[in-house]
C-alpha cells in the first residue's frame, strides 16, 4: 500500500510538472542571469548520433524548469543553513564579497591560445617589424582579495599561471602582471563586490601600471573628477548566487578635468558612429558594466582629438572597457578588437594603421582559456 502511494505521489508531481512546464511560455532570456537560455533544439540524425541533440536537450529542460530562479534561491538558501561556502557556482565571501568558483585549467587549451598568440606575434611582425607586441593580464578577483575568500576554497595559481605565459612567449613580447600591485591595494576598492570585473579605481592602477610600456606620463587621481553615476550595480556573480543580502555596488566615472574640449570619433564594427566613451542607456538595464563602451564588439575604431600621432590596437575582453577611457587620454588613436565577435584576420586589417602597439588586456585566466584565440591566425 505504501508503495501504491509514494508511487502515485511521485507520478503526480512529475505530470504537474510537466502540464506546467507546457502551458508556461517558453523563456528566451533570464534578467536574473542576465544570459540567452536554451530553446527546444531540432532532433536532426547527426545532432542525435553525436549526443549534442541529448546535451541540449538537458540543458533545455534545466533552464525552462518552472520557476527555476525560485528553485535556485531556495537552494542557495539551504546551502548557506547548512554553513556551505558556496552554491557551486559562486563562494560566498566575506564583507558581502561574491566570488566565482573557478572552472577547472584547461592545459591543452593553455598550449593552444600560446601557440595561437606565437603565430600571431611572427604575422604582425611581417606586417611592421617595428609594431611592438605585448599584454596586461589582469588577476581574477578571488587572486587578489585572498583574505575575503572562504577558508581553504581552492582557487587557480595565477601567478604560476603568470610564469607560464612568460615561458611560452618570445621574450620581447612585454607582460605587465597587476597581481603584486592590486594585492598592494586590496583594501581600497577596486573589484565590484557582486561581479567579477575591476571597479574604475582598479582599471585607474592598471592605467598607472601601464605607463612605463606604454611610454606615457600617468595622471593623477587628483586630476579627475570621480562621479558615482549608479549606486545599485548588481554584477554577473550576484546573478549567479540567487541569493545576496549584502549592499548593491556602486559605479563610478573618472573624467580628466584638464581637457574640456577632448572629442572623440567612435565607429564600432565599422558601421554606428557615437561620440562617448559611455553609453547611459545601460545604467537603467541589468548589465550595467556595458555603461563603459557600450559594452563588447567585434571592432571599436576610436579617434581622439589628442594630436599626436599615437596609435594603438587593444585585443581584448570586457576588463578593458573600463580602463579605455583613461588610455584614451594618450592617443590620437585607439582600436578595441575582441577575438569573440571578430571576424576577420587583425593583421590584415591593421596593415596600413600605422599602429605603434598592441597590446592585449585581458583577464588572466581568459587569456589562457579563451576558445576565440584561434582567430589570431587568420
Amino acid at each position: 500500500m505504501k508503495n501504491k502511494i509514494r508511487i502515485i505521489l511521485i507520478s503526480s508531481i512529475v505530470i504537474t510538472i510537466s502540464i506546467i512546464n507546457i502551458l508556461m511560455p517558453i523563456r528566451s532570456f533570464s534578467s536574473q542571469e542576465n544570459r540567452y537560455l536554451q530553446r527546444l533544439p531540432k532532433p536532426n540524425i547527426s545532432d542525435i548520433l553525436s549526443g549534442k541533440y541529448s546535451s541540449d536537450y538537458e540543458k533545455y529542460t534545466t533552464d525552462q524548469f518552472p520557476y527555476r530562479d525560485f528553485w535556485i534561491r531556495v537552494k542557495t538558501a539551504t546551502d548557506l543553513l547548512m554553513l556551505k561556502k558556496d552554491n557551486g557556482r559562486v563562494y560566498f565571501g566575506k564583507n558581502g564579497f561574491l566570488f566565482d568558483v573557478d572552472p577547472d585549467f584547461d592545459q591543452e587549451q593553455f598550449q593552444k591560445n600560446m601557440e595561437y598568440i606565437n603565430n600571431f606575434i611572427k604575422k604582425v611582425k611581417e606586417v611592421d617589424d617595428g609594431i611592438r607586441v605585448g599584454a596586461v593580464l589582469i588577476p581574477s578577483k578571488g587572486a587578489v582579495h585572498l583574505d575575503l575568500l572562504p577558508e581553504y576554497a581552492p582557487i587557480v595559481d595565477e601567478s604560476k599561471m603568470v610564469a607560464d605565459i612568460k615561458d611560452a612567449l618570445p621574450k620581447d613580447f612585454y607582460i605587465v602582471d597587476l597581481i603584486d600591485s592590486l594585492r598592494e591595494k586590496s583594501d581600497e576598492n577596486i573589484y565590484y563586490r557582486t561581479d567579477h570585473h575591476w571597479t574604475t579605481k582598479g582599471a585607474y592602477y592598471g592605467y598607472r601600471a601601464l605607463s612605463s610600456v606604454l611610454n606615457f606620463n600617468p595622471y593623477t587621481e587628483v586630476e579627475f573628477n570621480i562621479e558615482k553615476v549608479s549606486d545599485d550595480f548588481l554584477g554577473t556573480v550576484y546573478r549567479k548566487a540567487n541569493l545576496y543580502t549584502g549592499e548593491p555596488d556602486s559605479i563610478y566615472r573618472y573624467s580628466f578635468i584638464n581637457i574640456n574640449d577632448i572629442n572623440y570619433n567612435i565607429i564600432i564594427n565599422e558601421s554606428m558612429v557615437k561620440d562617448s566613451l559611455y553609453d547611459e542607456k545601460y545604467l537603467e538595464k541589468t548589465d550595467k558594466y556595458s555603461y563603459f563602451l557600450g559594452g563588447d564588439y567585434g571592432v571599436v575604431d576610436i579617434e581622439t582629438s589628442i594630436d599626436n600621432g599615437k596609435s594603438l590596437v587593444i585585443i581584448k575582453d570586457s576588463y578593458a572597457n573600463s580602463l579605455v577611457p583613461f588610455l584614451s587620454l594618450h592617443y590620437e588613436r585607439i582600436i578595441l578588437i575582441d577575438t569573440r565577435y571578430f571576424g576577420g584576420s587583425i593583421p590584415q586589417y591593421i596593415k596600413d594603421k600605422n599602429i605603434d602597439d598592441i597590446l592585449f588586456v585581458f583577464n588572466t585566466q581568459n587569456f589562457t582559456q579563451f576558445k576565440t584565440m584561434n582567430i589570431l591566425n587568420r
